[in-house]
């Protein structure tokens, strides 16, 4: 988000989020932040969001977008959040946060300022920038802390990129992401939450479900290139309207391994996604109480 005495519009939405999963009755056993807390990677943008998230009940995990990164390459973020990749278990779930926004470096040959280099990534449209990659280094890191996890134990990963290849053109994609895929081929329930392409998404691809979270502001258009073929076109959002497509959500995960997702539209009402095989495997589950805070 923008700085409050540049546009106060994301501040507000930010914090509207916050109202949300505060009223919560029972509280959430922790909240996640999926990433671009900052618009253009500045501290203050940053540090701003922080106090916002500070301001949240339950427990916060964060992870980082690439308007939170590029401009000065982590820096700031490293020092208020830590490393971008980490991992915990909760209540017999592996719970990993993985960096999904590393990019080949197009921008030293050119002579590009921070600025510059900030302004390519967080465009869309452009030949200048490769693809987004967890990255051979964010893999390895993957390896070692999934080699501890038996293959029995639930796992969920969020991401800010989809870690599947979407729709090129925007980069919502993840360009190693059948690598990272093989990584966690030998576990039974894997779901990926993910950000970055502000719509309500699901997909399956081998053993893992993936999730697209809500925005809390930019609600998307389409391309004007078309849609992917296999999408199916939905009312988009007003334009007009500031909150339109836009909100937060939450998941439930339960003891099977599998993942409710509700998602939490502001000005419509909420839309709950659940795959059919959950119907047998998990309705005598009891949900472990999970709420995502999407961005």
């Amino acid at each position: 988000m923008y700085t409050r005495n540049v546009n106060d519009r994301f501040v507000r939405s930010a914090l509207k989020a916050v109202d949300d999963v505060n009223a919560l009755d029972p509280q959430p056993d922790f909240v996640i932040f999926g990433g671009d807390l900052a618009q253009t990677g500045r501290r203050d943008e940053l540090e701003q969001g922080a106090q916002i998230l500070k301001t949240l009940k339950a427990p916060v995990h964060v992870q980082v977008g690439e308007h939170d990164w590029f401009l000065d390459m982590g820096e700031a973020w490293r020092s208020l959040f830590g490393s971008p990749n980490y991992s915990f278990d909760h209540k017999g779930v592996h719970f990993v946060t993985i960096m999904s926004v590393e990019e080949p470096d197009f921008w030293t040959a050119r002579g590009m300022t921070a600025e510059e280099r900030m302004a390519t990534v967080a465009g869309l449209d452009n030949s200048l920038q490769g693809r987004f990659e967890v990255g051979a280094e964010g893999r390895e890191w993957l390896r070692n802390d999934l080699a501890r996890v038996d293959s029995r134990t639930p796992i969920v990963v969020f991401s800010h990129s989809p870690l599947y290849k979407y729709y090129r053109a925007w980069n919502f994609w993840t360009e190693d992401a059948d690598k990272v895929h093989a990584l966690l081929g030998r576990f039974e329930y894997v779901t990926v939450i993910h950000g970055h392409t502000h719509q309500m998404l699901l997909n399956r691809i081998g053993n893992i479900d993936f999730y697209g979270m809500l925005s809390t502001a930019w609600p998307w258009p389409y391309a004007p290139t078309g849609l992917p073929k296999i999408s199916v076109q939905m009312n988009r959002a007003d334009p007009f309207n500031a909150f339109d497509a836009c909100g937060d959500g939450q998941f439930d995960m339960l003891t099977s391994g599998a993942i409710d997702k509700l998602y939490n539209l502001w000005n419509r009402d909420p839309v709950t996604v659940r795959a059919s095989y959950l119907a047998s495997k998990g309705a005598k589950d009891r949900p472990l109480a999970t709420t995502l805070l999407s961005y």
